[in-house]
């Protein structure tokens, strides 16, 4: 009789998190949907400056980065892969969707890509996922906070990918690239969230 009440106080605190997570995305989508064509790219222009400046990047032989939706105003990830590809050293991938998982197939500047499940570019079909592990993953965001915590689209797809990679002991350095705005206080956090290890702004760049 004594665990009835718990599980409906956690049954509604599961409600009351998913409600702030739905009202959270709901608020910066629109606010950065509403974002001026110069002020998004004079935006993710600078992102990509301070992404690329980064010595992880320095010292990263490989990385995965995100191929972005920009109708809907993610940083535009261009400016990055423009960077990655002239180093020429750095070995490049994009997350390719397979059922309800993510993998890291490579990827090269000029690479035709298509429409994925929920209209997020990806490379053609017919690519083989990366074995190893990228020193670097880079994810989209809604929301971040000052303590590594991430809001996504809701889907999972890269909290399962992530804790994969770290349920094997695999420490690739997970960072995204967001606009100031997105940066929040506190967000709502629920036990299969995986946190970041950093967040890169136009205007500053954290690590936790």
């Amino acid at each position: 009789m004594d665990s009835l009440p718990v599980k409906e106080g956690a049954g509604l605190d599961k409600m009351i998190t998913t409600e702030r997570k739905t009202s959270i995305r709901r608020e910066l989508r629109n606010v950065r949907a509403s974002m001026g064509v110069n002020e998004w790219r004079s935006g993710s222009l600078l992102i990509a400056d301070r992404v690329f400046q980064m010595p992880e990047f320095c010292h990263a032989t490989s990385v995965m980065l995100y191929l972005s939706m920009n109708d809907r105003r993610e940083v535009d990830m261009e400016p990055l892969i423009r960077r990655v590809a002239a180093a020429g050293n750095i070995r490049m991938f994009v997350p390719f969707s397979s059922g309800e998982t993510l993998c890291a197939v490579s990827f090269s500047e000029g690479d035709p890509v298509v429409p994925g499940r929920y209209g997020q570019p990806e490379p053609v079909s017919g690519r083989t996922c990366k074995h190893g592990v990228p020193d670097i993953v880079v994810v989209p965001a809604v929301a971040v906070d000052r303590k590594g915590r991430r809001l996504g689209y809701g889907k999972g797809y890269y909290d399962r990918f992530i804790a994969g990679l770290r349920k094997k002991g695999e420490t690739p350095f997970v960072l995204a690239p967001v606009f100031s705005f997105q940066l929040v206080s506190v967000l709502p956090e629920e036990p299969w969230d995986e946190k970041l290890d950093g967040v890169v702004t136009e205007k500053e760049v954290l690590r936790f």
